[in-house]
């Protein structure tokens, strides 16, 4: 089958295609057949060679978000079959090789039916983000309708999400965004109120809670850059949660006793553990697309698989609206 791959870290011009074996699903598994995948800032780490521990084999066949067609199915598999449509939160990161390739085999337990409103592309740019701030708010944590919450990258790949989730859940939600337009997006997705925090700071944003004491939850999701803002913008005995890792610079961050929780993803994948929810967390996605509650937000410039070098430089310099998707073109 042919694939891009790299063979060493590096920019994006380390990415080239190759012919590699085609696999066949063992116990527990389905092979699929790739139509498209999508940039989650974790891909373009691992090519770097800043997150090289989560790589797979070189030579590495990256990329976690895949959707596509059953090709084949293995021993033990009763939830899925040959032909059937789907999308998965799977493999590329620190295992078994990922998506970019025309097949990827996949565990069974980490794939679901994709969403029938869905194109490839848009069912593509879900599962890593959607499982992502669904471990965030329901499995970290318990986030329950009425209470008010930030989401710092409300047109985000993350982010996005977390604000229609949270909307869906019933809490108050609010955003922060890069521009108006974004934040005309995010109000749009579900937001109460998105701030433009290039002209907007955490005063502000506090002004719209209750005495104007702060959220009771921010969601982080550009890491570094809005942390102590995030600091900020919480109340006294709120609650930060994370998705890169990036903890305060500012001094006095204890004084608001706050509780910091923190998930990586791609864990299940790691560590082995959790690996059935990814599957009932993309099941019960599916339901949200289908019911209206959820939409994924793609950005109107679309790669191949052949360009993927030229999507890793959009997604991380571009400051892309939403998800890049790529379709598959080998």
């Amino acid at each position: 089958m042919r694939a891009m791959a790299i063979n060493a870290f590096g920019g994006t011009e380390v990415f080239e295609e190759i012919d590699a074996p085609t696999p066949a699903p063992q116990a527990g598994e389905v092979v699929i057949a790739v139509r498209a995948s999508s940039v989650n800032p974790v891909d373009y780490k691992i090519r770097d060679g800043r997150a090289a521990r989560l790589c797979p084999r070189l030579p590495a066949i990256l990329h976690a978000d895949c959707a596509g067609r059953v090709s084949a199915v293995g021993a033990g598999v009763d939830t899925l079959k040959e032909g059937d449509d789907v999308y998965a939160f799977a493999t590329g990161i620190g295992g078994k090789p990922g998506a970019l390739a025309e097949f990827m085999a996949a565990d069974a337990r980490m794939v679901a039916p994709k969403p029938a409103a869905l194109t490839w592309e848009e069912a593509a740019a879900l599962p890593l983000v959607t499982v992502t701030a669904w471990f965030c708010f329901f499995d970290r944590d318990d986030l329950q309708p009425g209470r008010t919450i930030l989401v710092q990258g409300g047109t985000g790949g993350v982010g996005h999400v977390a604000v229609q989730l949270a909307a869906w859940r019933g809490a108050e939600v609010y955003a922060t965004c890069g521009s108006a337009v974004k934040c005309r997006i995010a109000e749009g997705l579900g937001a109460a109120r998105a701030f433009d925090y290039t002209a907007e700071g955490a005063e502000a944003m506090r002004a719209v809670t209750a005495g104007g004491e702060g959220f009771d939850y921010v969601f982080n999701t550009p890491g570094a850059p809005s942390i102590d803002a995030s600091v900020e913008a919480a109340r006294d005995f709120g609650t930060i949660l994370d998705i890169l890792g990036h903890f305060p610079t500012r001094p006095g961050f204890q004084g608001k006793w706050l509780a910091f929780k923190s998930v990586f993803a791609g864990r299940p994948m790691v560590s082995g553990d959790r690996v059935e929810a990814v599957g009932d967390i993309l099941r019960k996605t599916a339901e949200l697309v289908d019911d209206g509650a959820l939409r994924p937000l793609v950005d109107e410039r679309r790669f191949g698989f052949s360009e993927v070098g030229a999507a890793h430089d959009y997604a991380e310099h571009g400051k892309p609206t939403g998800k890049v998707a790529l379709g598959n073109d080998l």
